[in-house]
């Protein structure tokens, strides 16, 4: 605005209109004068996410389409919950990690989203939908800790832009030691979800291809030291796969992954089927719940949501059964 020969004011007026009330046409923003509003269309655009398809599941989560401004699509995730809101949102345009029991795996990797990108499923739900987000978590297609530098910029979009709080910013990885480091020297406030699915070293490799350059050592130190350097819990996210990690052995081996230093609650997380995989959920949730309590792991159980529109965690591949033309 200085540059412009306009009052400074002026920027903390477009801020308001940009980041608070979600409108990106200036032609709209009525408390500046007609010449700047002009000059503000000509000289600036704002990229949008396209809609492409759109889909509502029986307990009121949708998934969402998106088409990107720099090519390639993407989906979110929205569920609502009692008096909480959460989005789950992408950080890659598919996966390289190729998880076994996981559809985005499927997909391959086409491309890093720019942290932009990222902010821009929040945008179009909370302002284009209209739809309230109390909680933002990075569990959408990709690994975030392998696009660190976009998603570590997106949270500084959705925090210092739009006004969310650190606090309510989920990053959930498969383990990735180095991003691990990374994060736990940030200054940003956040919670770290780790996605384990087995403490044993033969199991891990079988599911989650990554583990075969990593070790569970490795990363159990790189999570110790987050949790001393950050004096931070974080949540240990297990998938249980009928007759696969279920066991008393599996239980025992996570009770012993987590020990100090590090401070971890146990997520497991019900299996949500996946065309073509083989893999089926477990029956043992609750003996296997049992075994972790009584050893003194806080321990919780995520129910599915949005399963029956293929939203739920590991299904999100682009299938829509009805397609939208926008």
């Amino acid at each position: 605005m200085k540059t412009w020969d306009y009052p400074a004011y002026y920027g903390k007026v477009i801020w308001k209109w940009l980041w608070q009330k979600g409108i990106v046409d200036p032609t709209a923003y009525t408390d500046l004068p007609k010449a700047l509003r002009e000059k503000l269309l000509s000289t600036y655009s704002w990229p949008v996410a396209g809609l492409k398809a759109s889909a509502e599941s029986r307990d009121g989560t949708r998934k969402f389409l998106w088409e990107m401004p720099e090519g390639g699509q993407v989906e979110s995730v929205w569920i609502p919950q009692d008096k909480r809101s959460t989005l789950c949102i992408s950080s890659q345009i598919g996966c390289s990690l190729n998880c076994r029991f996981c559809a985005t795996g499927q997909l391959g990797l086409e491309r890093n989203l720019h942290d932009y990108e990222i902010y821009l499923q929040y945008h179009a739900i909370r302002h284009e939908f209209g739809l309230p987000v109390t909680n933002i978590v990075y569990m959408g297609m990709g690994e975030p800790l392998l696009n660190f530098s976009a998603v570590v910029g997106s949270m500084g979009l959705l925090t210092r832009g739009a006004g969310l709080s650190s606090r309510r910013i989920t990053i959930s990885t498969v383990g990735v030691p180095k991003g691990i480091r990374r994060l736990a020297e940030s200054e940003m406030d956040f919670e770290l979800a780790v996605s384990l699915h087995s403490a044993i070293e033969e199991k891990r490799r079988a599911l989650i291809p990554l583990a075969e350059r990593i070790s569970l050592a490795e990363l159990r130190e790189s999570l110790g030291y987050y949790c001393q350097r950050r004096r931070d819990w974080i949540t240990i996210e297990y998938v249980l796969l009928q007759g696969v990690n279920d066991g008393p052995e599996d239980a025992a081996a996570l009770r012993d992954f987590i020990a100090p230093p590090i401070e971890a609650k146990v997520n497991l997380i019900v299996y949500n089927p996946v065309h073509g995989i083989s893999f089926q959920p477990s029956r043992r949730m609750a003996a296997f719940r049992e075994a972790l309590l009584r050893s003194g792991l806080i321990t919780t159980i995520r129910r599915s949501r949005g399963s029956d529109i293929a939203a739920a965690c590991g299904q999100l591949a682009r299938h829509y059964s009805l397609r939208k033309s926008i």
